[in-house]
């Protein structure tokens, strides 16, 4: 909103600022993509929220008994979590496992996300989820069943979790990537933003004369942001305390801090393994594939439809 100045009545007697942190982690470089992912591919498309959505595989020989599983993708933004925990309420009781493509975002969003992740028990894989017929993030999308679930089948092959994504996927109880999947992490970028506030004066006349001054808020406005790689202690700390409650070693903080934001330190199947990122590598699809609901260990996921 663009600021009123009126001199009689505007006065800002003293600069008042508020900062206000927003940690983010935010994959840079888009264009690092085009040797490996195909044209076309996701990760070509613009930046845009997280979206959550049910979807069941679209492989016709699992009829009527198929694997489901809750897709993420996109950026982790402010509201994510709100997404997150609706899609958990319309799951209900089922432990669906959780695919997620993402190319980074808000730190501490992924953080409370990994927590409700942690605390239901879920799987996590690395995995992009493509739909049959089209994609729920666009407006003009209707799902292919009446409670919201879609048809779609996962993409191990052009899966990416950079930046904050890594925090999600280390909360999973089954962590799981394939070998052509990208995980990567670099530099926290802190943000503060300084704000003015500004007043309306009025000036009132007592009855025994003496004229008295009033102020009322009008707004705020925004007048500086400053972004800063320093990552302040008490963040390393509350890293430090997320990455051991998941059981993910807090070394991984050193390869995130050493690497520049507008690059992308990819973590080797290897490393993935001995920082406890992963519990799993996997070349095929062990949660969703359309032979899982066939063997004598059916998978709680697998659900009947007609």
């Amino acid at each position: 909103m663009a600021a009123r100045v009126t001199p009689v009545f505007f006065l800002t007697p003293q600069s008042l600022v508020k900062c206000v942190r927003a940690v983010c982690l935010v994959a840079f470089g888009i264009a690092l993509f085009a040797p490996i992912f195909p044209a076309g591919a996701d990760e070509k498309e613009p930046p845009r929220e997280m979206t959550f959505s049910i979807v069941r595989s679209s492989n016709s020989l699992c009829a009527p008994d198929c694997p489901e599983w809750i897709a993420a993708d996109g950026t982790i933004a402010d509201t994510t979590a709100d997404a997150f925990k609706a899609i958990l309420k319309k799951a209900g009781d089922r432990n669906l496992p959780l695919l997620i493509n993402s190319l980074g975002g808000r730190v501490d969003v992924a953080m409370a996300m990994g927590r409700l992740i942690r605390d239901r028990g879920m799987t996590v894989e690395i995995a992009r989820t493509d739909f049959s017929r089209c994609k729920p993030w666009d407006k003009e999308c209707k799902p292919d069943f009446k409670d919201g679930t879609y048809y779609g089948y996962a993409n191990l092959t052009f899966g990416v979790c950079n930046s904050a994504c890594p925090l999600m996927l280390a909360s999973g109880v089954r962590r799981i990537v394939g070998p052509f999947s990208r995980v990567g992490v670099h530099q926290i970028v802190t943000t503060r933003q300084k704000y003015r506030d500004k007043y309306r004066i009025y000036k009132k006349t007592l009855s025994s004369g003496k004229v008295i001054s009033e102020r009322k808020f009008v707004e705020r406005e925004l007048i500086g942001t400053v972004k800063s790689t320093d990552l302040p202690k008490s963040l390393r700390r509350e890293l430090t305390d997320y990455l051991t409650s998941m059981d993910v070693s807090p070394k991984l903080i050193d390869l995130m801090v050493a690497t520049p934001p507008e690059d992308i330190r990819y973590l080797s199947m290897k490393e993935l393994k001995t920082f406890g990122v992963v519990t799993e590598i996997s070349e095929i699809e062990e949660l969703v594939g359309y032979r899982i609901c066939k063997g004598r260990s059916r998978p709680e996921n697998c659900t009947m439809r007609d």
